[in-house]
């Protein structure tokens, strides 16, 4: 019976909302919607690195992984680890630690530019992939809203890109929470 329950789930899918119009993404175009998601992380952490500015410059990150990625990240990037936390109350069937710490703006822009520009499925469970850049002084509210915008015209632009292909792409019931609108003067008709 889990046989025949398991043969018959559903194929892996993402609801996107662009101007209040509602797609299903599949197969290929939800492959593509899963590349898209890889450049955006990528272009976050790149101009995060870029607003915070100076190489020498003392940035707080966070991450965390099994006792072994943990221990081979932190071997190959000069991290000074601030808090470390573990998880699952010393029951050795859960290896997860989260660590909270200090990076070197021009270490920190090593690693961004290593991650890949598509997701090739295990590099989603990758440490560098979940890295992030806590709250900081370097980044003014001006620097966060710029890097806000870019990041909403590079979703949408890819959006608009995979929708149009229509490979994979059905028309569907809004449930996304996200809403990608293009301003009211520049309503572009898919």
């Amino acid at each position: 019976m889990l046989l025949l329950a398991f043969s018959y789930y559903p194929h892996k899918h993402v609801n996107a909302n662009l101007n209040g119009n509602c797609y299903e993404f599949l197969d290929n175009a939800y492959l593509k919607y899963k590349d898209l998601e890889m450049k955006k992380e990528k272009a976050v952490k790149m101009l995060q690195v870029q607003a915070i500015g100076s190489s020498g410059t003392l940035v707080p990150i966070t991450f965390s992984g099994t006792s072994k990625e943990i221990s081979d990240f932190m071997a190959n990037y000069n991290i000074n680890a601030t808090a470390r936390q573990i998880l699952g109350n010393n029951n050795p069937s859960i290896d997860k630690i989260i660590i909270r710490g200090t990076i070197l703006n021009g270490d920190l822009e090593k690693i961004t530019n290593n991650l890949p520009n598509n997701d090739t499925g295990l590099f989603r469970k990758a440490v560098s992939h979940g890295l992030g850049i806590e709250p900081n002084s370097h980044i003014t509210s001006e620097e966060s809203q710029h890097i806000s915008n870019s990041i909403e015209q590079l979703m949408k632009k890819g959006l608009k890109e995979i929708i149009n292909e229509k490979d994979g792409v059905k028309v569907a019931e809004c449930r996304s929470k996200i809403v990608y609108s293009d301003s009211k003067a520049n309503r572009e008709v898919l």
